[in-house]
């Protein structure tokens, strides 16, 4: 069996005192497979493939956009209008997939961006 541990906190505050915090210290699922793919893509304008190695059943992901100006969206299935997930210049996405997405893309909106991605099989 595997393990797999994800770690993270959304911090809100403004100028006038406010403070909000949601914070995921320590996740642990089990992971009956052994299955991930690991990769860094460029992503273009144009919709791509993220691509799943021996990865059938997609679990938990972790994307990671390295540009510093232009946003990458996920889509869980191919064509405009599906973008799902928004991954803001040098931000983070983490989350569990669906149980009907088996084909994800990745675009980025106007210049390509690199991109790091972790995809464990549920």
């Amino acid at each position: 069996m595997a393990l797999l541990t994800a770690q993270a906190s959304i911090v809100y505050t403004d100028s006038e005192g406010t403070f909000e915090s949601l914070s995921l210290d320590r996740f642990i699922g089990a992971v009956t497979t052994k299955k991930y793919v690991k990769g860094k893509v460029s992503v273009g304008t144009s919709e791509e493939a993220i691509p799943l190695g021996e990865v059938t059943a997609l679990g938990w992901a972790g994307f990671k956009n390295l540009d510093v100006t232009n946003y990458v969206e996920i889509r869980f299935v191919t064509g405009a209008g599906n973008d799902h997930v928004k991954v803001p210049p040098l931000g983070v996405a983490i989350f569990h997939f669906g149980s009907d997405v088996t084909a994800p893309f990745l675009i980025a909106n106007t210049a390509a961006c690199q991109v790091e991605y972790l995809i464990v099989s549920q």
